[in-house]
């Protein structure tokens, strides 16, 4: 069996404590499809959206210590993860999340009960929709 599960990041290693937590108590028969995702809100300007990519956005964000750290925990829990990817949202209401959600089949959704820390000035909380949405949410304490 395979689900989806979507976890916030603010692209340090310690917000990947509450993935490890979750693979460490998923039984050995669910598969899991991970989703990391990172609140970004987009520029306006016309040169950044038609020349800029999800792909650069993400790798301006993270750093190599998560990105190390998250071919160890693909390592480690290799059976349990059928696969592992990190994505932005880039919405700026709670029906774009759910339409999120619902796109990507979401099952779960794991948050921890210590706060984000962002290093870039338009990265956002995904607290606030994830409280809003009708999702499956499970606090992890990480």
């Amino acid at each position: 069996m395979r689900k989806t599960v979507l976890i916030p990041t603010d692209f340090t290693v310690q917000s990947l404590n509450i993935l490890k937590s979750v693979l460490s108590t998923n039984p050995s028969t669910i598969k899991l499809d991970i989703i990391l995702l990172h609140g970004l809100t987009l520029n306006d300007s016309i040169r950044d959206l038609l020349f800029s990519s999800k792909h650069q956005q993400i790798e301006s964000l993270t750093t190599p210590e998560f990105d190390e750290a998250c071919e160890v925990i693909k390592n480690k829990f290799d059976s349990q993860i059928s696969s592992l990817r990190v994505d932005l949202f880039t919405g700026y209401n709670v029906s774009a999340f759910i339409n999120y959600l619902e796109g990507n089949r979401v099952v779960d959704i794991y948050v921890s009960d210590k706060k984000p820390v962002f290093t870039n000035k338009k990265s956002f909380d995904l607290s606030r929709f994830i409280e809003k949405s009708s999702a499956n949410v499970i606090t992890v304490d990480a």
